[in-house]
């Protein structure tokens, strides 16, 4: 393929960015990845000490057609590429008192557990909330899923879908609920609510506060399930670099860049943090949104950003690793070992900015 004239660059080497490298460079770009970190990857990195290996990302792929579609842009099939193993149940949950709930991905098998479980308004109520997930997944993919999006405006074309179709299915996204009200109207137990809460973690939200689309997250689960891939989610990393590679994508770690520069609105170039500038035609920043643009960005289009938008860089998290000399019957791939009190613990975080005392 002729490479198209200029080059793109793609600031941070996380998932989304070498997902972006490659797209990019199958579309026929010159591309080159800059990281700041020794390492490509981000936080999918990967911790060995004394025989123990611990990925130190995320460990939960879900959506593989989105892996998929990114592989299929350069002729390649990810089964070939990226091989993984389907999770069912896809994580434990265990509550104060001993109570174990595994969320399985049939949503009849699901239910019927929950039956066993709860009570049968509660299997009904689940039933009733994947329902409700899976059109609000079907809406959010029609108008935003594959789009980049700043606020509802930018999710619609005003002179095509000002329709009262378009205008119904907006409105189902329910713009003026929560997470947690959309559970809770359903499902009455709090053990069953806590366990589906908990998709909105995907996003470091607290399920109090975030808006009720993102139940979405439910359907697209149990729709394509979770995955393993083989090696860890580090094989993930792997394989869009190696891939990246065979496109012709330029890697650069050790390289941190200070600055976004442009001339008449447009992108030229980047600076370094040693001060070198480096001619550029585009940009792709994987780094958090507001820190893009409080900290590489910067001039007006840095200042209107602040003041149109009163937002926080992303929550960061602390991790534990132990390395444990035995196994445990009683422990999942995944086992989430949830508070006692929910509300409680999001308002510690997201209200209070502290950790949680009783934390999941």
């Amino acid at each position: 393929m002729a490479r198209l004239p200029g080059t793109v660059a793609v600031i941070g080497s996380g998932l989304a960015g070498l997902a972006s490298s490659v797209v990019l460079a199958a579309r026929g770009h010159d591309v080159v990845v800059y990281e700041k970190n020794p390492w490509l990857g981000g936080k999918a990195a990967v911790l060995a000490e004394s025989g123990f290996r611990f990925d130190m990302g995320p460990t939960i792929l879900t959506l593989p057609s989105v892996l998929r579609r990114i592989f299929a842009e350069a002729g390649r099939e990810i089964e070939q590429e990226l091989p993984m193993t389907r999770l069912d149940p896809q994580w434990r949950c265990l509550f104060e008192g001993g109570d174990v709930l595994d969320l399985r991905e049939d949503v009849a098998t699901m239910a019927a557990e929950l039956d066993r479980f709860a009570g049968g308004r509660n299997s009904d109520g689940y039933r009733d909330f994947i329902t409700v997930s899976k059109r609000l997944h079907d809406i959010s993919e029609k108008f935003f899923f594959w789009k980049s999006v700043e606020g509802l405006r930018d999710t619609l074309d005003m002179r095509r879908n000002m329709n009262p179709d378009t205008l119904a299915q907006v409105l189902a996204l329910r713009m003026g609920s929560t997470v947690a009200g959309v559970i809770r109207r359903r499902v009455p137990d709090a053990r069953v609510a806590q366990m589906l809460d908990h998709f909105t973690q995907y996003v470091g939200s607290s399920p109090f506060a975030s808006p009720a689309v993102l139940c979405a997250i439910g359907h697209m689960q149990t729709g394509e399930g979770i995955w393993y891939p083989h090696g860890g989610t580090r094989a993930v990393v792997e394989a869009l670099v190696s891939l990246g590679r065979s496109l012709g994508v330029r890697h650069q770690t050790g390289i941190g860049i200070a600055r976004i520069l442009s001339r008449g609105g447009r992108v030229s170039a980047i600076r370094a943090e040693d001060g070198t500038e480096i001619p550029v035609t585009a940009v792709v920043s994987n780094m958090d949104s507001v820190r893009t643009h409080r900290e590489l960005v910067g001039d007006d289009t840095g200042r209107k950003f602040e003041r149109e938008r009163r937002r926080e860089p992303a929550c960061s998290g602390v991790v534990l690793y132990l390395g444990l000399n035995r196994a445990y019957d009683h422990l999942a791939h995944h086992t989430f070992v949830f508070s006692r009190d929910p509300k409680r613990e999001f308002d510690d975080i997201y209200r209070r900015g502290e950790p949680a005392d009783d934390p999941t």
